[in-house]
């Protein structure tokens, strides 16, 4: 039975592949792959660094920006009005500002265009000074409210197994947002 008997009835994209040596599908298949493979050969993303040397790297940004993230911490704590948010402050028209960033706090969530002063050098320096920090050391997207990092604190050390994934896990929940590992 060396014959081929072909379905009566073949579903829409099951319709087979076949390649013969007759038309020459079969030479363009294998220089293909030949030429993804050639294309591929020897490059490799291989990160050399290890993890020290990644909290290394975030050790000294981190340095590096302190001084001005003390200041701008006291500033923010001078200009409290009580009630966890800094006294706003008069900008002008053409003043710049960090854009996109989303802005977390307990019972809000939204993204924000904040303006920073010609002094700061870094996002979180202006994240800081409107009474936030960001969740990245550099470029900042997602920031969370210093007043809710306060009462995490204090229901921390009232119930120290209360850790902060239960916390990330009660935000989600409370902004109706999907838990992410990132998160």
């Amino acid at each position: 039975m060396d014959e081929y008997f072909a379905p009566a009835f073949v579903a829409p994209g099951d319709e087979p592949f076949t390649l013969s040596h007759e038309g020459g599908e079969h030479e363009a298949f294998e220089d293909l792959t030949w030429q993804v493979t050639t294309v591929h050969a020897g490059v490799h993303y291989a990160d050399l660094r290890t993890q020290h040397d990644h909290v290394e790297l975030q050790t000294e940004h981190w340095t590096l920006q302190m001084d001005q993230l003390i200041d701008a911490y006291l500033h923010y704590d001078h200009q409290d009005t009580g009630d966890g948010l800094p006294a706003p402050e008069e900008y002008e028209v053409d003043t710049q500002c960090l854009t996109d960033v989303e802005l977390v706090d307990l019972f809000s969530w939204h993204c924000a265009m904040l303006p920073y002063r010609p002094q700061h050098l870094y996002p979180n320096e202006v994240l800081i000074h409107h009474g936030y920090i960001g969740c990245s050391l550099l470029l900042p997207t997602i920031a969370i409210s210093l007043c809710m990092l306060t009462t995490y604190l204090q229901v921390h050390h009232i119930c120290p197994q209360f850790g902060i994934q239960a916390q990330c896990k009660l935000l989600c929940h409370l902004h109706d947002v999907c838990l992410h590992s990132s998160l």
